[in-house]
């Protein structure tokens, strides 16, 4: 925490926040939950956060509940091992099969804070991002996972992302401070590179642009 941050408050302050996928929802739970707040001289930056959860919870619990004969090649590298975890239980997708109205509500609370905090955002429309050693098994997640949208980065949809966003607030530049990307889920982890060419494939340029 920054000097000027007060532990007895649980106030963040004169900070960035940085998360990616899972970190989003978890501090939005905790704003959500009073664990924790945001001055207004910090700033919170996410990426591909699953706002309203991700089929792969749910497709991972499928597999270890033995409806799939068959396992994909390098698609349990991307979603995990069984038995499921109790972390990708928590992100089972909102009124889904596997949630719960516990999980429904925890979401739903989750989203209000996000919308009130978030200050940038990326959320992609593209699991086929920028060529990199992921590529493959991103191929594989957006095509395989039952995801509801083709608009996913191969784990998080971009609807999920979006949190009840306005998608109009959403531009295909890293120069917009809100931005609909097309990257995998790794490229929205800084893993990889930005794209030589595609405005819509700079995720090192977003940010620093944001700085």
């Amino acid at each position: 925490m920054s000097e000027t941050s007060d532990l007895a408050t649980r106030t963040i302050s004169d900070t960035i926040v940085v998360t990616h996928s899972m970190g989003g929802l978890v501090l939005a739970s905790a704003l959500a939950n009073g664990k924790c707040k945001l001055a207004d001289s910090t700033s919170w930056v996410s990426m591909s956060a699953p706002m309203k959860g991700s089929m792969a919870g749910d497709f991972l619990q499928d597999i270890c509940d033995g409806k799939f004969t068959k396992t994909v090649t390098g698609l349990m590298d991307l979603l995990g091992q069984c038995p499921i975890t109790i972390a990708k239980q928590s992100i089972y997708y909102q009124n889904g099969k596997y949630s719960t109205p516990e999980l429904n509500a925890a979401y739903t609370a989750a989203q209000e804070a996000y919308r009130s905090n978030v200050d940038a955002a990326l959320c992609s429309k593209s699991y086929l991002g920028v060529l990199s050693k992921f590529s493959p098994s991103c191929l594989v997640g957006g095509t395989v996972i039952p995801h509801k949208s083709d608009e996913n980065d191969a784990l998080v949809e971009f609807q999920s992302c979006l949190g009840g966003l306005d998608p109009d607030l959403f531009g295909g530049s890293y120069r917009d401070r809100f931005y609909a990307a097309k990257l995998d889920h790794a490229d929205t982890a800084f893993l990889t590179h930005d794209s030589f060419f595609r405005d819509s494939q700079k995720p090192f340029k977003w940010f620093e642009c944001l700085l």
